[in-house]
C-alpha cells in the first residue's frame, strides 16, 4: 500500500464514517433531517449511536483511526528524508498523534455504549482524539516549515489550522451571551473533525511534490 493511499483513505474513511452514519440515522429517524455542518441539528455522537449509524460508524471510524496511526508514522519518515535533524519534535508529533488515534479508537468503540463509564471513555476519547491530533498537526506543520519553507501547502495547512483555533475560540465566547448553545457546539464538532480528517490530504499533496514513496522488499 502507498502512502497516498494511507493518507487518502484516513480522510475518505472518515468523511464516510461521519456522514453516512448520519444520512441512515436521519432516514430512519433518530436524528433530525438538516445539515449538521449548517444547522447544528445533531451531533455526531448522536449520528453513530442508533440503528444502521451505529454499525456504519464504527465499521468505518475504527479502520480510519488506524490508518491516521500509520499517517503518523508515515509523517515522520518523511520529515526524517527529507532532512530534518531535530529528531525530538519529529518524535513528540509520532508519539502524540498515535495517542490521538488511540482516542478515536477508544471513543468510537464505546460509543452507543448506556452507563457512566462507557460515557466517560468516549468523553475521554473525544478530547484526546482532536487534542492530541490537532497538536501533531501543528508539531508536523512547523517542521514541513522548517524544512520546506513557506509553500503554499505550508499555507493552506496553516490556514485550516488556525481555522480551527479561531472557531474553537469563538464558540467560547459565544457561549457567554447564547444561552442555547448546544447547536453551535455542534456545528463546530462537524467543522473541526472534517478539517481534521481533511489534513491529510493535504499531506499527501506534499508527499507527492517531494517524490515520497515507502518501498517494502522481501529477502
Amino acid at each position: 500500500m502507498e502512502p497516498r493511499h494511507i493518507a487518502i483513505g484516513a480522510w475518505v474513511l472518515s468523511w464516510l464514517g461521519m456522514l453516512a452514519a448520519y444520512v441512515a440515522s436521519a432516514l430512519a429517524g433518530h436524528v433530525p433531517d438538516c445539515v449538521p455542518h449548517l444547522s447544528g441539528c445533531a451531533s455526531i455522537s448522536a449520528s453513530g449511536r442508533h440503528g444502521a449509524g451505529f454499525f456504519i460508524f464504527k465499521a468505518l471510524m475504527i479502520p480510519a483511526a488506524v490508518l491516521f496511526a500509520i499517517y503518523w508514522a508515515l509523517c515522520d519518515h518523511w520529515l526524517r528524508v527529507c532532512g530534518d535533524r531535530p529528531s525530538g519534535w519529529r518524535r513528540a508529533m509520532l508519539v502524540i498523534g498515535c495517542i490521538g488515534a488511540a482516542g478515536f479508537v477508544l471513543y468510537a468503540t464505546f460509543l452507543g455504549s448506556d452507563g457512566d463509564v462507557y460515557r466517560l471513555m468516549r468523553r475521554y476519547g473525544t478530547v484526546i482524539f482532536f487534542g492530541f491530533t490537532f497538536l501533531a498537526q501543528l508539531l508536523l506543520l512547523h517542521r514541513a516549515r522548517a524544512v520546506h519553507g513557506a509553500t503554499p501547502l505550508v499555507k493552506v495547512k496553516t490556514a485550516l489550522c488556525l481555522a480551527m483555533l479561531l472557531e474553537g475560540l469563538l464558540l467560547e465566547a459565544l457561549t457567554l451571551f447564547v444561552t442555547d448553545h448546544k447547536w453551535l457546539a455542534n456545528v463546530t464538532e462537524w467543522h473541526v473533525a472534517s478539517a481534521l480528517a481533511f489534513y491529510p490530504f493535504l499531506t499527501w499533496l506534499m508527499w507527492r511534490r517531494t517524490g515520497f514513496a515507502v518501498v517494502f522488499k522481501a529477502g
